[in-house]
């Protein structure tokens, strides 16, 4: 006979396990380590998850899968591009950057099961779509090609997420509020436009 799920138990096991990943990596944290940390018995990780992997995978789908809704409805909304551009800034940014443990297993060795260039193009794209009514006079911009595009916002966006990672977890003096003034203002000059 099945057992019956617990949606309580299955999210301590989430958060336990993206800690753990996040802070010791995902091939230096085992199921053992999941089960010390969320004292359950091994047997209750088994009847939500088949293996590390799906864990991982679940960490990184759900947690993407609320980040994307919310910046697409955003995207969606009938503000101005710059009203758009801002609330990219001012809100989605910040709210990815809010969970550390997240960015750090996208850009960790558990990047296999991540598929973040998958998340990388798709959030290209959509930025990609969002500026080119805003950016339609500009040579130097509209003479990019998609590949061109999405490297250049992979920078961005993966730059950001790893300055933050350093940031957070050094001394050097950055704070995530000085990023995204950075990313404002070299937005607001390369587009002309006022955010």
């Amino acid at each position: 006979m099945a057992r019956a799920k617990d949606e309580n138990k299955r999210a301590m096991i989430l958060q336990s396990a993206k800690m753990l990943f996040s802070q010791n990596g995902f091939f230096n944290t085992s199921i053992s380590d999941i089960v010390k940390e969320t004292s359950l018995p091994v047997g209750s990780i088994y009847t939500y998850f088949k293996s590390k992997e799906e864990i991982v995978r679940t960490i990184v789908d759900e947690g993407w899968g609320d980040l994307r809704t919310r910046l697409f409805t955003m995207l969606g909304s009938s503000q101005s591009v710059e009203n758009k551009l801002k609330s990219v800034i001012d809100q989605f940014i910040p709210e990815v950057l809010q969970d550390l443990d997240l960015v750090n297993i996208l850009l960790s060795e558990a990047i296999i099961y991540t598929k973040i260039e998958e998340k990388v193009e798709e959030l290209s794209t959509a930025i990609m779509m969002l500026l080119k009514p805003a950016i339609k006079d500009s040579d130097m911009i509209t003479d990019l090609d998609k590949n061109t595009w999405q490297a250049g916002l992979g920078v961005y966006f993966l730059g950001i997420l790893n300055t933050v990672k350093l940031a957070r977890t050094t001394s050097i003096g950055i704070k995530v509020s000085d990023i995204l003034k950075f990313v404002k203002i070299s937005i607001e000059k390369s587009l002309g436009l006022k955010l």
